[in-house]
């Protein structure tokens, strides 16, 4: 079930001017281009892709790490979105669909990733977001995302940012390392690997989990 900020969530990245910005909004300076490029070889390592294997990536945007998949099934709601990843990633199968409730078949992929994008749910909609995660997912597949460790420095300094500079997001909620493990127990889920993006203040916590039971 998605609830009416997650419906809000998904209308704000359908935006044709947060389509036209995106990029240019994640890597603006040297400092953002250089962290997202650490970002994302911790993904790509933890992702650990190997030939053959059926890839699912939740929220796609605009194909940062699209991109670097190879063949790839992936999906979001915007459809300027998708044309911008399937324009850098052509092997790429690039859908129009939601992660709350995908048309894909019970155990049809092997891994699942999403990148910069489970930072805007609220825990509710969070479980919801893995529970169908993990509906698609394969026995003992894999459930690679990242989310915003709990800060309260940091969600101070964002919002000074975000009226400083004038760059656009949605809400972000944060985690602490202990609450995503048990949300993730609670939902069939361990974790097998992480790895940590360190901000000027706070960190991502990006992680590599199992489906278990």
């Amino acid at each position: 079930m998605k609830s009416e900020e997650a419906k809000d969530f998904t209308k704000y990245y359908q935006q044709k001017k947060v389509t036209g910005s995106y990029d240019t909004q994640r890597e603006g300076n040297a400092y953002r281009v250089a962290k997202r490029k650490i970002e994302l070889r911790h993904f790509l390592e933890l992702i650990g892709k190997k030939d053959g294997e059926k890839v699912l990536e939740l929220g796609c945007s605009s194909g940062f790490l699209t991109q670097h998949l190879g063949k790839v099934t992936a999906i979001d709601t915007s459809e300027g979105m998708l044309e911008i990843a399937h324009k850098k990633n052509p092997l790429a199968e690039c859908l129009s669909g939601d992660m709350f409730q995908m048309d894909f078949k019970n155990g049809e992929f092997d891994k699942v990733v999403t990148m910069r994008v489970w930072n805007h749910l609220n825990e509710s909609d969070l479980r919801n977001a893995i529970r169908e995660a993990r509906r698609v997912l394969k026995k003992d597949g894999f459930l690679i995302f990242d989310v915003e460790e709990k800060s309260f420095p940091r969600r101070i300094v964002a919002k000074i940012y975000q009226r400083v500079t004038g760059i656009t997001g949605f809400k972000i909620y944060q985690y602490s390392l202990p609450e995503i493990k048990k949300i993730l127990h609670q939902e069939g889920f361990k974790i097998e690997g992480a790895r940590y993006l360190k901000h000027k203040i706070g960190r991502q916590i990006i992680l590599r989990t199992k489906k278990v039971g």
